[in-house]
């Protein structure tokens, strides 16, 4: 391992990564963003494809329109009702579905009208993807031609009279909701509402090099048609999708001349399929590549190039493509005040400092009477008064079981007070899982492709949480008394995550007692997650456990917010460090101190990692960095189920050749998997090569279905994909010992074991 690299990527300043790209901050169920009554949809808004950025913008203002004429008054008379900015496919959208629902309206495009396509290579084919989901638009859209469909949206437009205002850009947004002047290049227009259409692409970028500006007439950004280039001298700057497909039609043509430059080293931006095409014409020799290279001017028949930072070539030239992506309008969003997603200010400072008290806060007050994880409380609140209030609060949250204990069980019961805490903690810890579980399950049942997975999977996290709420505080109780009932949670959380199945064993406890926790814990960890890894990866993360499973609930609306990039995978270490830690308490306590945990080993690591690392600081994070920074950089058992299948875990997950890099899979990935550059090469990836858990929402949220899961000796087992039924064992029918089984219904009804 080369240490200074791998300390390198942890300090290493975040750069651009195509699956990562830098978007306004934008309300995912309404489309608003950051200002009141500015709407972003399509391409800016992250949605990809031209039948969903149809449905985008018609959907928004079907829903805007009935709110906008509701309240409309006479101080609205003068002011139109929206102004669309852009006349993309969500443009054309917004406004055929404005101007059918009769409100006040102008579409302004800085360009031509639907210029993202007419910009597009001659011939372009648009496919009218995803195939399940139903074009809910006015405008008319199948698979066509670019020049097709250009010619059916015109004849639309000519046809209804859309007022559509064309080569004119819009330069600044003042005012508030229901009272904007937006000023152009042209005039002004005063409007309820405003709705940003603008494509993420934005200005191309250039080069900035010298000649560039007095040789512009041989510099292009787009390739419209590859006949218009004939016995050329072409260099294309660029490495990604545009770049190698540019370079492709020009090469393959056979009489042009053609350079790819690129400052990259290698490929990481374009599609498995065009590097393997433009490879394969490099091998040819119809096109000559230079990676590791910069242009450095640009000359009337030449342009000078430095490959790998030091020699210089000049090669003979007559085009220069310029394909080094484009510029978001940041000083057009920056002037209407709108922020891009992930920025930091002061009301988000503000919030994270208020989310760090309250969570603070209610841990202490939970852990009033164990020493500095109760500070200041425990100095603050006399015993007294936190036992009345804690009495107080018990007897009206257990009073739903307290008619199945004796009197003398009650009275066991009200005089622990760990009890009552653990009790009223679990009781809150449940119901939030529930609720928000609830509204996750019915989230990911809409963009489900097959909404059996997503469905059992929530039904066993909320299953297996329940239950154990149940069991731990009622059944045990009344089975093993309050003394021991607690060591049941070790049923459901095996070591490394849940110690105390081998700490605090004292001489007089009953020997079956002991027997059952230590031995139930010893075949968690090392029987029922080693089988369950080979299966299932790390599926236990996302379909049982309950620290995951708040996660999945709770903090699954901000899981677009989680951590992304090399840098931030480059941190995943730490669980591994964690874990060695973990064992090495464990081994200590249990050996040296004879599984009394009243020592300075067990009071650092359980400060430190149960209180700050599990409990405080993750879920603190929950609205800002998503829900699973524990699981991600600090969980044991995540870490060793980890390591487990990266040895020999059978689960992975595959793609196909459909991918488009719209980026969908790697935003909503909880645990900052960039799934987007595996799916466009093509790449399985599984817990060798990423810490995936396998919660299938990024195979949900791909409009391509190009992801699936398969097993690593080929069979298929992709749950959502295709349809098929899960196996996966919840409370009602499995125990954690024979969590590792699964089977598959195939269509013709006979069951495929995975065991």
């Amino acid at each position: 391992m080369n240490f200074s690299a791998t300390l390198g990527r942890l300090v290493a300043p975040k750069r651009m990564e195509p699956s990562y790209p830098s978007l306004p901050e934008v309300d995912e169920s309404s489309g608003e963003t950051n200002v009141p009554g500015i709407y972003a949809v399509g391409e800016l808004a992250g949605t990809p494809l031209v039948k969903l950025g149809l449905n985008a913008g018609h959907d928004l203002i079907a829903r805007l329109g009935g709110e906008l004429k509701g309240s409309r008054s006479g101080e609205h008379q003068d002011m139109l009702d929206v102004v669309i900015i852009g006349s993309g496919s969500s443009g054309f959208g917004a406004t055929l579905q404005a101007h059918e629902m009769g409100l006040s309206y102008v579409t302004v495009e800085a360009a031509a009208f639907a210029n993202t396509f007419v910009t597009m290579t001659k011939g372009k084919w648009l496919f009218a993807e995803p195939n399940d989901v139903s074009n809910r638009s006015l405008a008319w859209f199948e698979e066509c031609t670019k020049e097709t469909l250009l010619e059916r949206w015109r004849e639309v437009r000519a046809e209804k009279n859309l007022l559509i205002q064309e080569q004119e850009k819009v330069l600044d947004i003042k005012g508030t909701n229901d009272n904007f002047l937006v000023k152009t290049d042209v005039g002004e227009y005063r409007a309820r509402r405003v709705v940003l259409c603008l494509g993420k692409a934005g200005n191309p970028r250039k080069l900035g090099v010298p000649g560039e500006k007095e040789h512009a007439d041989k510099v292009h950004h787009r390739l419209l048609d590859p006949d218009d280039f004939d016995d050329e001298d072409i260099i294309i700057v660029g490495a990604g999708d545009v770049a190698c497909e540019a370079a492709i039609a020009l090469a393959e043509k056979g009489t042009n001349r053609v350079t790819m430059s690129a400052i990259d080293k290698e490929f990481t931006f374009p599609k498995k399929r065009n590097i393997d095409a433009v490879r394969a014409l490099e091998a040819e020799g119809k096109l000559e590549l230079m990676l590791d290279s910069a242009v450095k001017s640009i000359g009337k028949d030449d342009v000078e190039v430095e490959i790998g930072g030091s020699e210089r070539r000049s090669l003979q030239n007559s085009v220069v493509f310029e394909m080094i992506g484009a510029e978001l309008p940041l000083p057009f969003l920056k002037r209407v005040g709108i922020r891009l997603a992930g920025s930091w200010h002061w009301k988000k400072w503000a919030t994270l400092f208020a989310s760090f008290l309250f969570v603070y806060s209610l841990y202490a007050l939970k852990s009033y009477g164990k020493g500095i994880v109760a500070w200041p409380f425990q100095s603050l609140i006399s015993p007294e008064a936190y036992d009345g209030g804690l009495a107080s609060l018990f007897k009206v949250f257990f009073a739903p079981f307290s008619w199945l204990f004796t009197e003398d069980a009650m009275a066991n019961i009200r005089a622990d007070r760990g009890y009552q805490q653990g009790y009223l903690y679990s009781l809150l810890y449940t119901v939030v899982m529930v609720v928000f579980g609830y509204e996750a399950l019915v989230r990911w049942r809409k963009k489900a492709k097959n909404k059996q997975y997503q469905t059992w999977r929530y039904v066993s996290l909320l299953s297996f949480q329940v239950a154990f709420f149940l069991v731990v505080n009622v059944i045990a109780v009344q089975a093993l008394s309050v003394k021991y009932a607690w060591r049941a949670w070790g049923l459901y959380q095996p070591f490394p995550l849940f110690f105390n199945t081998f700490f605090w064993w004292y001489p007089g406890d009953p020997l079956w007692i002991v027997v059952l926790f230590v031995g139930a814990g010893l075949l968690g960890s090392l029987v029922a997650i080693p089988i369950m890894a080979r299966n299932h990866g790390k599926r236990f993360c996302t379909w049982i456990c309950g620290c995951g499973g708040l996660a999945e609930t709770l903090g699954d609306r901000w899981r677009h917010l989680s951590a992304k990039g090399d840098r931030s995978r480059a941190w995943e270490f730490q669980a591994v460090l964690v874990l060695l830690a973990s064992v090495m308490v464990g081994v200590v306590v249990v050996g040296m101190f004879q599984t009394d945990g009243n020592n300075g080993w067990w009071r650092t690591y359980n400060y430190l990692v149960d209180f700050w690392l599990v409990a405080v600081i993750p879920i603190t994070l929950y609205p800002f960095f998503g829900g699973k920074v524990w699981c991600r950089y600090w969980c044991p058992l995540a870490s060793y189920n980890q390591l487990l299948s990266k040895w020999y875990g059978r689960l992975k997950i595959v793609s196909n050749d459909k991918c488009i890099t719209c980026t969908e899979c790697s935003k909503y990935c909880q645990v900052g998997v960039d799934v987007m550059a595996f799916a466009k090469n093509q790449q399985p990836f599984d817990n060798s090569n990423s810490a995936c858990i396998h919660c299938g929402i990024c195979i949900d949220v791909c409009p391509m279905d190009v992801l699936s899961f398969e097993t690593s000796d080929g069979r298929a087992t992709a749950l959502i994909a295709e349809g098929k039924s899960s196996g996966l064992p919840t409370p009602a029918n499995a125990s954690l010992a024979n969590v590792a089984l699964v089977a598959i219904t195939r269509p013709d009804g006979s069951r495929l074991s995975l065991s």
